[in-house]
């Protein structure tokens, strides 16, 4: 590919994690109170204070909404478009897309880990809106393997070599969904927290998810 069909999604994006992790970090608040905070934060997250390490200074991000998108660039776990060597932000064009990619990737721990069905996970929403076109790799069926990264990571490789924001392709976890991986934080406008849904496990993998009401204090 030597052409690249850019695209500027209109749709509002999504993602989940897992709810244990903390809602807030040193990328939520301005560059004055993050600087002082790094050092203590560092103590205990030390790829949040370092994160020159992973991104390029034009390209970062400080205040409100920020944190989510900062730290998946931080925090690197290899995926269909990044490797252990660079982050992305994974999103969806619905919540229905995004818990169920996210729970094909966090059954695989679920079950490393022995979780029997009386065990399920809260996770909470993010939203946000695109920004930058991004690369549209729906029409490229090779990039689209269930079980094989290798020639979506050796795009994307190239593709954040040239500068290019990120990609937009078809969700392979839930069909008909259509799912996007930023590589640069300036992609995306900072991002809202929105619901917590919990997910049910059966002991073998993700089955049913729902939207939690507002919690009451007991």
């Amino acid at each position: 590919m030597d052409a690249y069909q850019l695209t500027l999604p209109e749709w509002k994006h999504y993602r989940v994690i897992h709810s244990r992790f903390p809602p807030r970090n040193l990328f939520d608040d301005d560059p004055i109170t993050q600087n002082l905070l790094a050092e203590l934060e560092g103590a205990t997250s030390d790829r949040l204070f370092h994160w020159r390490e992973c991104l390029e200074e034009v390209d970062a991000r400080f205040g409100d909404g920020w944190g989510a998108i900062m730290a998946s660039f931080c925090y690197i776990r290899p995926g269909r478009f990044n490797t252990h060597a660079f982050g992305a932000y994974y999103c969806a064009d619905s919540i229905h897309t995004a818990i169920v990619e996210w729970s094909f990737h966090a059954a695989k721990v679920w079950r490393d880990h022995g979780f029997d069905d009386q065990a399920s996970a809260v996770v909470r929403a993010y939203a946000g809106k695109f920004q930058q076109p991004l690369v549209d790799l729906r029409d490229q069926p090779s990039l689209h393997l269930p079980d094989d990264y290798v020639p979506s990571q050796s795009l994307a490789q190239t593709l954040r070599a040239r500068n290019y924001y990120g990609v937009i392709y078809h969700s392979v976890r839930h069909e008909g969904g259509v799912a996007a991986a930023l590589f640069r934080p300036p992609a995306t406008s900072a991002v809202r927290q929105t619901a917590h849904y919990s997910v049910r496990w059966n002991g073998e993998r993700f089955v049913e998810f729902a939207k939690l009401n507002n919690y009451e204090k007991l």
